[in-house]
């Protein structure tokens, strides 16, 4: 009845008039809250969510990790946010939208704080393992959140106005697309100045939108009907086109994080590109770990392989 009952209180008002929100002709303020609150947590959480990649592989990057090394840390990251796309329409269906929220919100929390404890004394084996759970917990929270970023808009949008419903997922989609940008710039900027100011910076960005989620959701937003909602009501079996597609997706986003994950660590190790970020220096203290400062003047990369920057 949440999702139902959410629908008509955001059309129509005291629900008498199911066909009062037909023609209606918008959001009402109170259709709109949940929406505000749903999108801003979401997209906030998208910064730290772009942040964090940069953070892990910039910060590895500097430790001397080989770049296989870097790509072995996001593993569990990538297959716990395949698992957590299957499992979360069925929490979000039992449980509501409310609780996904703060989970995804609260598990990434618990990411962010996770990697203040990466000691220097670790060998590459125990700093591997720590940071591969590290962001499998990362992994989770990223999908248990977008399921709330990307169901909201239906669930306040009225049936009849499919209209607004594609723009106003399209706003969404392209801020967070944006926002992850952001969140690869905002991290590695901060990076410079510490590692910690890094970590620091992105918890308090969560740390922002958790209050509002706790305070400011209905818990039955986005709960289904059929409570016990199971396996064959997420996989629509009598929908062809709709699970092509879902395969498909799969496949485009696998591709582009695999991207991401090995080929870039690769190429910040490949010779072509030494010369790319590197700081001017007088002593090998001017340059951050990995490096030395060379007889040129500017910190040179001493990891395998050569690479960008120090």
């Amino acid at each position: 009845e949440g999702a139902a009952s959410e629908n008509n209180d955001g059309g129509g008002g005291d629900g008498k008039g199911k066909d009062g929100s037909k023609g209606g002709g918008g959001l009402t303020s109170k259709a709109l809250r949940p929406f505000v609150i749903i999108s801003t947590s979401y997209l906030l959480f998208t910064v730290t969510d772009g942040a964090i990649r940069m953070i892990v592989l910039l910060h590895a990057y500097n430790k001397s990790f080989s770049a296989l090394e870097v790509a072995v840390m996001f593993t569990l990251y990538e297959l716990a946010g395949v698992f957590t796309n299957l499992l979360a329409g069925l929490a979000g269906a039992r449980w509501g939208i409310r609780c996904t929220l703060i989970s995804g919100l609260t598990l990434q929390l618990g990411s962010y704080g996770m990697m203040f404890a990466w000691d220097d004394s670790w060998s590459k084996s125990q700093a591997i393992v720590f940071v591969t759970f590290a962001q499998m917990f990362a992994g989770i929270a990223k999908d248990l959140t977008k399921l709330g970023g990307k169901t909201v808009t239906k669930l306040v949008t009225p049936e009849e106005q499919e209209t607004k419903l594609f723009r106003l997922v399209s706003l969404i989609t392209g801020w967070k697309n944006s926002l992850k940008g952001v969140g690869y710039f905002l991290g590695s900027a901060l990076l410079g100045v510490s590692y910690e100011a890094a970590l620091g910076v992105m918890m308090a960005l969560i740390a922002l939108a958790m209050p509002w989620a706790i305070f400011g959701l209905d818990k039955n937003l986005g709960t289904a009907k059929k409570k016990n909602a199971g396996w064959r009501d997420i996989f629509v079996l009598d929908n062809r086109n709709l699970n092509v597609l879902s395969l498909a997706r799969l496949f485009l986003f696998a591709s582009r994080d695999f991207w991401f994950e090995v080929p870039l660590p690769f190429y910040l190790r490949s010779p072509g590109c030494e010369g790319l970020g590197t700081d001017t220096c007088l002593i090998d203290g001017d340059c951050g770990n990995g490096a030395i400062c060379g007889s040129s003047g500017f910190c040179e990369n001493v990891n395998p392989g050569g690479g960008c920057g120090g």
